[in-house]
């Protein structure tokens, strides 16, 4: 008789910065979802399948979780993200920084939770434990542990591959009978054109450094596979002001050349064939509250 197969969601919430991104990336051994020192670098829930023995994981890296500028489309709609991603979840997997511990927002964001109307499966993973000494842990699991509302509390480090794999036997308890919803060597249902502006957005986001404010976007215009195996990619990256996309160019053309040159690598890479990439800079101060572009980038408007 073949085994019953299992198949769920498991969403990865926190706060931002805490290391959800690096986690996904790590555990279904691709990067799908960017990566950079930035705080809010996750703009919309990127999917990861993982498929393992006969569970099927499909984990969810959300936005980080604040308390949103309600004047602010985009800074609503990511949060709005995060819980919706929370409530159609079949396990949460809360991902507290180490080094900053049980600390306001993370109190913050636990408090709302719990006001959620729907009773998920809660777990609560301590990262970057390689960071803190080991005899600072124990206070921050017993004050966790006080709290009664996590199923198990975990210490990792997914930059060092420590203890992340060791979670999946809790998660697989909670997902329910089902055969696979993906492929089983599917990796994401994330669209490429998707995740090839956001990889060139997390470039401009690195090699900006603090010079241009989150106020950037990154939108395919066209993704072509061509007769000869490679790719075309055309991009424009958005900017709300003339003074910013003069930092975007950089002098002589230098930055924008480096931006695409990072990202077109990453991309062949990713892809494993030659990829054309072509960057433009536009000022657009309407995309951050325009519904249309939200949808395009993958996010659903917060329309409150």
């Amino acid at each position: 008789m073949t085994e019953q197969t299992k198949a769920g969601f498991v969403a990865i919430i926190g706060a931002p910065n805490a290391g959800k991104s690096t986690l996904m990336n790590l555990l279904i051994g691709q990067k799908i979802a960017i990566v950079s020192p930035k705080v809010q670098t996750t703009r919309v829930n990127m999917k990861g399948i993982l498929t393992r023995g006969q569970n099927q994981f499909i984990f969810v890296d959300t936005p980080g979780i604040y308390k949103p500028n309600e004047n602010k489309l985009l800074d609503r709609s990511m949060v709005a993200a995060a819980w919706q991603a929370g409530h159609d979840a079949d396990v949460v997997l809360m991902v507290v920084d180490a080094k900053t511990g049980l600390n306001e927002k993370v109190l913050t964001i636990l408090e709302e939770y719990q006001n959620q109307p729907k009773s998920t499966p809660l777990y609560l993973a301590f990262n970057k434990v390689d960071l803190i000494e080991k005899e600072k842990l124990l206070p921050l699991v017993q004050k966790a542990h006080d709290m009664d509302i996590f199923k198990e509390i975990f210490l990792i480090s997914a930059k060092q591959n420590d203890g992340v794999f060791d979670m999946l036997d809790r998660f697989a308890k909670h997902l329910p009978e089902s055969p696979y919803l993906y492929d089983e060597e599917e990796l994401t249902d994330v669209p490429m054109r998707l995740i090839a502006a956001e990889m060139t957005r997390e470039k401009a986001f690195r090699l900006l450094n603090q010079e241009i404010p989150y106020g950037l976007a990154v939108e395919t215009v066209q993704y072509l596979t061509q007769d000869n195996g490679s790719v075309r990619i055309d991009q424009n990256i958005l900017v709300e002001r003339e003074a910013h996309r003069k930092i975007v160019l950089g002098k002589n053309g230098s930055k924008i050349k480096e931006i695409g040159r990072k990202s077109r690598l990453e991309l062949a890479n990713m892809l494993g064939c030659p990829v054309h990439l072509f960057l433009k800079v536009k000022v657009n101060d309407k995309w951050l509250s325009s519904h249309s572009f939200m949808r395009e980038i993958g996010l659903e408007p917060d329309l409150k």
